[in-house]
């Protein structure tokens, strides 16, 4: 069974702006709180998104970051959301 403790890839805490794309084209700037391999957990206190949006999140944290697709995968409410690249 897998749970929320029980992950493919070991959480990085690292704080970052990242721009969120979200469909349709609304455009957020918010804080990741970490990160893996396969996605990242960005802090939202209102609800932005719902489980199974698409997104594009790019880190503002260097010069042309490239723009990666994310599907949102968890929220929790009043505090943020999941998202896991479409890689994986």
């Amino acid at each position: 069974m897998n749970t929320i403790n029980d992950r493919r890839h070991a959480r990085i805490k690292h704080t970052a702006s990242i721009k969120v794309l979200t469909h349709p084209e609304k455009s957020y700037v918010l804080e990741m709180r970490d990160f893996s391999d396969s996605g990242l957990y960005l802090q939202a206190p209102e609800n932005l998104v719902k489980v199974g949006d698409t997104v594009e999140v790019q880190t503002l944290e260097m010069d042309d970051a490239p723009v990666l697709v994310a599907k949102v995968i968890r929220i929790i409410k009043g505090k943020g959301f999941a998202v896991e690249f479409d890689d994986f």
